[in-house]
């Protein structure tokens, strides 16, 4: 269903952080990230993704996105995480496809947190944002798509985990 470029990194959160979940026929992959957060979010959108904000410094301190529908009209999610952090958005081409998202995990204010995030597109390398510090991680698509993506939060972006979507 899903050809996934090897990664040892990928390999090793692969086997030790793979959930299925056919609802919706997705696949989620993680969480990445720790176990606080009092905040569980969900975020599969009714469209195209088109841009993406993150705020970071230490950390991802959020991270919010935004689609366009059929009818081409923009729509944001909630901002999942903190107030803190200086923010980046981003904006995808509509021949623009979300191809590997890669981060890292670790320790923040005391709290085991996403410390960085980074996007990259059949057309640039989006990141990373936040501090590259800690335990690496990277999902890679070849064939497929990212259907959405889910975590935990609080002040910071807690965990992060990923919607995968056959073609």
């Amino acid at each position: 269903m899903y050809n996934l470029l090897p990664s040892t990194t990928f390999i090793f959160f692969f086997e030790n952080t793979f959930r299925s979940n056919m609802a919706g026929n997705g696949v989620q992959v993680g969480p990445w990230g720790g176990k606080g957060g009092v905040n569980p979010w969900t975020f599969i959108p009714s469209g195209r993704i088109c841009e993406i904000r993150i705020s970071a410094s230490g950390c991802v301190d959020s991270i919010r996105f935004t689609y366009k529908d059929r009818d081409n009209v923009k729509h944001h999610s909630e901002t999942y995480g903190g107030d803190g952090g200086s923010p980046h958005t981003f904006t995808f081409a509509d021949d623009e496809n979300l191809i590997e998202i890669s981060g890292t995990v670790g320790v923040y204010g005391g709290y085991t947190v996403i410390t960085s995030l980074s996007f990259l597109t059949n057309k640039k390398k989006y990141g990373p944002y936040g501090t590259t510090q800690g335990t690496s991680f990277s999902l890679p698509v070849a064939k497929g798509s990212f259907g959405g993506f889910s975590g935990n939060y609080g002040d910071y972006l807690d965990s992060f985990s990923v919607i995968l979507h056959p073609y």
